[in-house]
């Protein structure tokens, strides 16, 4: 036996094995504790609220898990574990309710006879529409139960129906209400922290399937009095507060809006902030957002805030007795700009409003006469039209909402929905008016819907079906409320009569009460309450005690008849749309013919129409119960908490749900559930003579008579089932028309029977699966006979085709092979005797024309044979004479200073850089010639051969670049290809294509290390930068050596710049494409770290990686090529600028170029930019050691010409320097690499050594 449940584990209240309050009491007690807020009683939930959260009770996993367990139970899964009480559980009941069968029809012998036995008796009874009705007091924790619930059926309609993001929409429409009705009807009372000043129902409507279809809400009696007035302690709406605390700057300033404590409707009780936690700010932010959700525009949302501030305004206006003897009243003075801006925000003009306020309109006979309002009437008519205002806002927010998230139904008889009523609690303040009033006494309504459907139904039941049964005494409040409604001597009667009497007041009102109640059992009234119109009234949750001023004018409620009319001149669309003046007049203006309606008359007609469709849904209920009125938390309040247990009647429902059957079912509904568990019973046979149905009470009978014995059907595979037999009641109990069965015994029938179900579908299955295989493979045979015998003819049938084809073919080929040799005869017959032909007239005119010439060349002969001895004599003397001249060179040695013969084109500032064009003579004879130029020796040596070769040398200072590329041959490097851009070397022009480098620094070129190229023409060599000065000597061999490529058509353009991108990660240049090339093009030059990046500049076009033309390249594809190209690589740049490619001392007419090769130190020199095209020497510092022109002053009596104020720097690395900016050219001399070759120009030729020129 499993241990009895104690009060410490027991989640449902109807398992103690004591059932009294105290042990109930207990047991709540100790679940609280253990933060279990949740707990059964039988159907009804209790809910004891926490007063803090407990987030790990509504967390993600927590929804599925209920979710998940409602499915399992749909599906008949056996064995599903009962998961604890929880909101979730009542809410998932509710949803499953909603689209299930109240009766299973499972398969039976005698199938047709058991359901034409059924028909008229019990029909199948289809789902019905549910209802959640949450109730409890005040701060009870009712509306955060409700919010869970609806949060709870988005979920599982969403899970149930796998909807998609327009029902998810919906979904998140419906949850986003929430934060709006808060706003805008929640306040902070001294019992709640976020009490609901109003009543909503709210009808969530499904599909069959599950599917959220939409949503409506119902709102009841908005306390509209709290808005000008509130009780020490307690806050108006929150909406106010949230307004001054998270508006922005701009609203803040447009609407005027400052400290709480300045606006007289939110500053009489002396409490600013909510004291739960709560942030007004966020809150605001939470329901601008709602508002968007909810598809309320910007425009709408800025005037439902405006209204909100105009109101605020219009409370701080006070009144002044008009002067004179008048009577009326005018606003105070210190009250006019909260007239202004109330005026302003309203849309109207401050003498209308101004006007509305202090006087009224009424109908004398059949004129009309003006009114003055003295100052207390005018404060009455400003909170009226203040509380009016509000309420159509209000009314207008709900509709709105309702517009969002309505739906139409789309069939009324599939269509269901399910409700939840989240209505004020009952409330006990220390001065309660007609607001609880008209509160409690729909809470006592109900409380009366509980008694019926809990106490009531449940005993008529059993009366009407004739079982045993000890009837249960219950709370019944039925008195009070008659105490409210009975007419014409009701409460509230009484009260609608007096309001609409025109000399109705409070004191008559009461006195009435007194009279009438005096011997009432729920009316009680003390010697000193009469004396100040108090009364008392015995609710089911205690006596309240009433005060009865102001209940007159408070169910009146309504102002003059043109005390609204100025919001029809309003300048805002919406206010216009909110107050439509014809609907607001008939509430407001009475008429001959009918009275206007009170709060009260339309307060009961509001909740009579709730009730009734309460009626016609399944109920569940949800008793929200406040452990201790200090709402603090871990605090339970025995005393507190049992008045509530007792008012709600929780014990006396435990005990019916305990004693009671829960379930029922018809009994042809009984008989076609259980009666395969019995195949011992039969049904009654039909008779022709009566066509109505047998009765089935006798069989249901049988049925549990052989189900008690033990006698009915068991799964063979599982042990004997025992039914459970609880102490004081029967498992079954047979009545007139329906038989009631305990939960207990329900669960075990209905386990037993599945699992019979269970292996019958199994048999059957397997039977199906048998048939069906067997189906399948005669099905398969047939087809594969069928595939075969047409596969196989097909293959023949190709076959047959293929080789007619082939013979076809082979005797077209040779017949046309037969047909081309007969032809191919005949042309070579034809064609030989036509070669004949012309043959032999060529032979012929041949030797005519020999004939010819012979005869007209003998007398040339004998004149040329004279000429060609003569020189042949003169070739061998220049021979010798040259011979003679070497063999002087070598034994002389620097004897002189030599010269070189260059023809120049004119040269000088005016000139194009197009121009730069050198044109030479004989170049090894000029270079032979000049035995002392640059300051370099050159002789005459002997090659590897053996002859006489021409050997030459040109150095490079540390730091600088050869500017020559080598390939090797032979063991030998032979120069390549020159590339001036590159090269530091003054001498780099006496360097041909073909010449061979035999010696650095006077020693065997033994390279170690050389930057390989790859081009294609194979791999190629450069040197790299010299670590020290460094002399280089070449050989010109005698013959000419062949050359695979001199200097490509790509670098003798006179625009090409080449960089050599050395072993460095970055090149230093960021490259974009050419808008109509589309080819790469120089973006931004980051530094000049690599050889020649110093001739760079911004627009340059690359146009050759190593020789190869990528111009016709894409350029994402030139990218790649340049981004995995192996190190170091020769970049060849189309310049923007015009260049110069000049050797290295050049003459010229009038004028002469010098070069000045600058290794990174102190030039010593000072630029200035001028009018003309090259910057201008404007300062040389030759004296200050360490300097390039201090050096260059040692080296004078070497030939080198000393830089001069006055000359023009032209050239840097042997380019053109007219196109670079000067602030550019700044830029790169002082950040590029350095050695540099810096090219002057003078305007006058100096004084040389008199050599001459040759």
């Amino acid at each position: 036996m499993p241990p009895k449940p104690t009060s410490t584990t027991v989640e449902d209240l109807t398992l103690l094995v004591t059932l009294d309050e105290v042990t109930i009491l207990k047991a709540l007690q100790a679940r609280f504790n253990q933060n279990f807020i949740y707990t059964s009683t039988g159907a009804i939930l209790l809910a004891i609220n926490p007063f803090r959260p407990l987030d790990h009770l509504y967390t993600d996993a927590v929804k599925d898990t209920y979710i998940e367990h409602g499915n399992l139970v749909m599906m008949g899964e056996k064995n599903v574990p009962k998961l604890p009480p929880h909101a979730y559980a009542v809410a998932d009941t509710a949803f499953r309710d909603m689209n299930r069968d109240m009766w299973i029809r499972p398969a039976t012998p005698n199938t047709s006879a058991v359901l034409h036995a059924a028909e008229p008796e019990a029909p199948p009874m289809v789902s019905s529409n549910q209802s959640i009705l949450v109730s409890g007091e005040s701060g009870a924790g009712k509306t955060e139960t409700a919010k869970i619930i609806m949060q709870y059926l988005g979920s599982v309609s969403m899970a149930t129906a796998h909807e998609g993001y327009a029902k998810e929409h919906i979904r998140n429409r419906v949850l986003e209400s929430n934060p709006i009705l808060e706003a805008f009807g929640n306040a902070k009372t001294m019992r709640n922290n976020n009490s609901s000043r109003f009543g909503k129902f709210i009808r969530l409507g499904f599909e069959p399937n599950g599917s959220l279809l939409g949503a409506s809400i119902l709102t009841y009696l908005l306390e509209r009095v709290r808005l000008v007035s509130q009780g020490p302690g307690e806050r108006n709406y929150h909406i106010f507060y949230e307004l001054l605390a998270g508006a922005s700057p701009e609203e803040a300033a447009e609407f005027s809006l400052a400290s709480a404590e300045t606006f007289r409707y939110l500053n009489q009780s002396g409490c600013i902030l909510r004291q739960d936690g709560v942030d007004d700010a966020m809150s605001y932010r939470d329901t601008i957002h709602a508002m968007t959700t909810l598809g309320i525009d910007r425009d709408e949302q800025k005037n439902v805030l405006q209204l909100v501030a105009s109101i605020l305004h219009l409370g701080n206006i006070e009144f002044d007795a008009a002067a004179g003897d008048s009577g009326g009243s005018a606003v105070r003075a210190t009250s006019a700009s909260a007239l202004a801006m109330a005026s302003r925000l309203l849309g109207v003009d401050e003498p209308t409003l101004e006007r509305s306020l202090t006087s009224k309109a009424i109908q004398a006979g059949g004129d009309q006469v003006t009114v003055l309002l003295g100052p207390d009437k005018a404060v009455v008519t400003r909170d009226v039209i203040a509380k009016t205002l509000y309420a159509e806002l209000f009314d207008w927010l709900v509709a709105r909402i309702n517009k969002s998230i309505e739906y139409a139904p789309r069939d009324a008889a599939t269509d269901r929905f399910i409700g939840i009523v989240d209505i004020f609690g009952f409330e006990i303040f220390a001065t309660n008016s007609l607001e609880q009033l008209c509160i409690n006494y729909a809470n006592e309504k109900l409380q009366q819907l509980f008694a019926s459907f809990v106490f009531e139904k449940e005993q008529e039941e059993y009366v009407k079906e004739a079982i045993p049964w000890s009837f249960v005494t219950y709370p019944n409040n039925d008195l009070c409320v008659a105490l409210f409604e009975s007419r014409p001597k009701g409460l509230l009667p009484l009260l609608d009569e007096e309001s609409r009497l025109p000399t109705g007041n409070d004191s008559h009102l009461i006195q009435s009460f007194y009279s009438l109640f005096q011997d009432h059992t729920h009316f009680t009234v003390s010697p000193l309450q009469k004396k100040i119109l108090h009364f008392q009234i015995v609710h089911y949750a205690g006596p309240v005690t009433y005060v009865g001023d102001g209940f007159c004018d408070k169910n009146k409620d309504h102002a003059h008849a043109d005390a609204l009319g100025f919001m029809a001149t309003s300048t805002v669309p919406l206010y216009k749309a909110v107050f439509d003046q014809a609907r607001l007049l008939a509430s407001i203006t009475p008429s001959s013919s009918k009275q206007p309606s009170t709060v009260v008359h339309k307060f009961k007609s509001q909740l009579a129409s709730l009730l009734a469709l309460l009626h016609t849904t399944e109920p569940h209920f949800i008793r929200c119960v406040k452990p201790n009125d200090a709402m603090s938390a871990n605090r339970f309040d025995e005393v507190r908490v049992t008045e509530q247990l007792r008012c709600s009647g929780v014990l006396e429902a435990a005990k019916i749900s305990r004693t009671g059957y829960p379930l029922r079912f018809s009994h042809a509904a009984f008989v076609h559930s259980y009666l395969c568990l019995c195949p011992g019973v039969r049904l009654p046979p039909s008779s022709s003579d009566d066509p109505s149905p047998p009765s089935l009470r006798s069989t249901a009978q049988e049925i549990i008579a052989a189900i008690l014995a033990g006698s009915f059907m068991q799964p063979p595979s599982e042990p004997p089932v025992v039914l459970v037999q609880e102490e004081g009641r029967a498992s079954f109990q047979v009545g007139l028309t329906k038989v009631f069965m305990v939960l207990s015994v329900y669960e075990q029938l209905n386990a037993v029977r599945e699992s019979l179900f269970g292996d019958s579908v199994l048999d059957m299955q397997r039977m199906i699966r048998g048939w069906l295989a067997r189906v399948h493979y005669r099905r398969c045979r047939q087809a594969i006979l069928t595939i075969q015998s047409t596969f196989r003819m097909l293959r023949i049938r190709r076959a047959f085709l293929q080789l007619r084809h082939s013979m076809l073919v082979v005797q077209k080929v040779v017949r046309g092979h037969l047909a081309r040799v007969r032809v191919r005869h005949l042309r070579r017959h034809r064609a030989a005797v036509r070669i004949q032909t012309v043959l032999r007239i060529h032979i012929a005119k041949r030797i005519a024309n020999h004939r010819r010439v012979h005869q007209a060349m003998l007398p040339v002969v004998s004149e040329l044979t004279s000429v060609l001895e003569y020189s042949k004599q003169f070739e061998l003397t220049q021979q010798f004479e040259q011979q003679q001249d070497y063999a002087n060179s070598s034994t002389n040695g620097r004897s002189g200073t030599g010269g070189r013969t260059i023809r120049l084109d004119e040269f000088s500032d005016d000139d194009s850089d197009d121009d730069d064009s050198i044109v030479m003579g004989d170049r090894h004879a000029d270079i032979a010639a000049d035995s002392n130029y640059g300051g370099w020796g050159r002789h005459r040596g002997t090659s590897q051969s053996g002859m006489a070769a021409l050997t030459y040398e040109v150095a490079v200072l540390q730091g600088g670049q050869l500017g020559v590329c080598f390939e090797r041959r032979d063991g030998l490097y032979v120069a390549h290809k020159l590339h001036p851009t590159l090269s530091h070397c003054v001498d780099i022009a006496m360097i041909s294509p073909g010449d061979v480098l035999v010696a650095m620094n006077n020693q065997p070129p033994l390279l170690s290390s050389t930057l390989e190229v790859q081009s294609p023409h194979g791999a190629l060599h450069f040197l790299p930068p010299a670590t020290y000065y460094t002399t280089f000597r070449f050989e010109k061999p005698k013959s000419p050596v062949a050359v695979q490529a001199g200097v490509s058509s790509l670098t003798t353009n006179a625009k090409a710049v080449e960089v050599l991108w050395l072993a460095e990660p970055s090149l230093g240049v960021s490259l974009r494409m050419h808008p109509t090339l589309r080819v790469p093009q120089v973006g931004q030059i980051n530094h000049f770290d690599n050889p020649g990046m110093i001739n760079l500049h911004e627009g340059d076009i690359l146009i050759a990686l190593n020789g190869v033309d990528i111009r016709r390249m894409e350029f994402s594809m030139a990218l790649a090529l340049l981004k995995d190209a192996a190190r170091p690589l020769v970049l060849t740049f189309e310049s923007v600028v015009d260049t110069y490619a000049t050797p290295a001392f050049t003459l010229l007419d009038g004028s002469f170029l010098y070069h000045v090769v600058w290794d990174g130190g102190q030039l010593g020199l000072s630029l200035s930019k001028t009018t003309t095209l090259y910057p201008k020497v404007v300062h040389v510092n030759v004296d200050q050691p360490g300097t390039a022109m201090n050096v260059m002053k040692k080296r004078l009596a070497m030939g080198d010409v000393k830089v001069s104020r006055g000359d023009s720097l032209v050239k840097v690395n042997h380019q053109s320097v007219r196109e670079v900016p000067y602030s550019q050219l700044l830029q790169q001399l002082r950040d590029g690499p350095k050695p540099v070759i810096l090219t002057f120009q003078k305007r006058k030729r100096p004084k040389l050594p008199t050599t001459g020129l040759r």
